[in-house]
């Protein structure tokens, strides 16, 4: 009976397993390449492709425990029934003590009889005992037995007893103790070459070509559960995360993030939504031709600023002017809590209403002076107050004809006691 050389349980596989080429070792490539789709390259040691438009990235904590006490279903899915301690997935209806229905294939596992444990199907289906992913034993619905996997023949059999068969049919093979190597000629190139894998349908390949130069392939490649791809021995994609050396994506959508730190020039294109706290040095609103920032000290604008209510403005200031209120709706009132000063850098804090200067009060002007205005254009009732009033003077002069400066005469005399 022919005999192989059992293989290391880490040996390395690479093999077509269900449509697409499955390794169960980390595939890595040499810097400054990627992993590519079509031509299209879609993962880099740094960056994932520019067509990379979409993923569920997320993460989950450990759940401390779950307990559950009658008939349970989660997602649909599972089933638990407490009348017969059975649990199903897939079927609501097990009929072993675990019933699991998946791609209308019905596995079961119970006893049906005393003394006697069953693990199998219970459909017209195959039925595989898999180590690492891998057939070890296939079990035919046809009644055959299968050992190993048909691709890599890699089984050994240790049987410490006696094997009693009535026929025995071998396969031959070579085992490798050296790279598979393609080597290039001065009539060909490495392009174009690899592994190929006829039958069962079309043709399945994974192949050297050029332009970059990238290993192509024409089915998914799949590695175990716990390995990453990786790219000059720094891990960039795994089941569950990017790698940390990944800085830069087109994603267009992404799962909940549990934070969110950018550093540099944000611009953010939408609608901004925030239940929390942002904390930037300044934001800036530019629409090309106006501009606004706002800093912690201020907001500082281009152009002119304005806040409007829902009835109208409330605030407007350009270079030319400030403007408080609406001039179309005049009698809002404007309220001011606190004393009031006009051109005064240092007002006394016990006057509600300083103004250093004239002051307008029913379109009549009202200034100052140690006597009746010299020049100056004035109406009809402006009023000038004496600043320095003495005995038998005036306590201030009116303007009882219009002019430059019009004509004046003294009111409120004060007493001579």
């Amino acid at each position: 009976m022919a005999t192989t050389t059992p293989q290391p349980s880490n040996a390395p596989l690479f093999l077509n397993r269900n449509g697409r080429i499955w390794t169960n070792f980390d595939l890595d490539l040499s810097a400054n390449h990627s992993y590519s789709i079509d031509n299209t390259p879609v993962l880099t040691s740094t960056a994932l492709g520019v067509t990379i438009t979409s993923s569920n990235l997320r993460q989950v904590g450990t759940l401390n425990s779950l307990d559950v006490s009658g008939d349970t279903i989660l997602g649909d899915f599972a089933y638990f029934n407490s009348t017969y301690n059975r649990l199903g997935l897939g079927t609501e209806e097990p009929s072993a003590s675990i019933d699991i229905i998946d791609n209308n294939v019905q596995i079961t596992i119970g006893s049906p009889a005393i003394n006697l444990a069953s693990i199998g199907t219970a459909s017209n289906h195959d039925l595989a005992i898999t180590t690492d992913n891998i057939a070890r034993i296939t079990v035919r619905n046809s009644g055959e037995i299968d050992i190993g996997d048909p691709n890599s023949k890699t089984a050994v059999v240790n049987i410490n007893g006696t094997l009693n068969v009535t026929s025995i049919v071998t396969d031959s093979r070579i085992d490798r103790t050296s790279p598979l190597q393609f080597q290039a000629t001065n009539n060909s190139s490495i392009y174009g070459l690899g592994l190929t894998w006829i039958g069962t349908g079309a043709t399945r390949q994974f192949i050297m070509h050029s332009g970059p130069d990238r290993i192509w392939s024409t089915e998914s490649i799949d590695i175990a559960d716990g390995k990453s791809y990786y790219i000059e021995g720094r891990p960039v994609l795994s089941s569950s995360a990017l790698g940390s050396g990944v800085t830069n994506s087109n994603l267009t959508s992404v799962g909940t993030l549990n934070g969110l730190t950018v550093s540099g020039h944000t611009s953010l294109i939408g609608d901004l939504s925030v239940s929390g706290t942002i904390s930037v040095p300044h934001i800036v609103f530019d629409d090309g031709a106006n501009s606004l920032t706002y800093t912690s000290t201020g907001f500082k604008t281009n152009s002119f600023i304005s806040i409007d209510g829902a009835n109208g403005p409330l605030l407007y200031g350009d270079n030319n002017s400030i403007e408080i209120g609406s001039n179309v709706n005049t009698r809002k009132p404007v309220k001011v809590f606190g004393p009031l000063s006009v051109n005064i850098n240092n007002p006394d804090p016990t006057l509600s209403f300083s103004v250093a200067g004239d002051v307008n009060i029913g379109n009549k002007r009202f200034t100052n002076g140690t006597g009746a205005p010299e020049s100056g254009i004035y109406e009809l009732g402006d009023i000038c107050w004496n600043t320095s009033p003495q005995k038998d003077s005036y306590i201030g002069w009116v303007c009882v004809v219009a002019g430059t400066p019009g004509q004046w005469l003294g009111f409120g005399q004060i007493a001579n006691q």
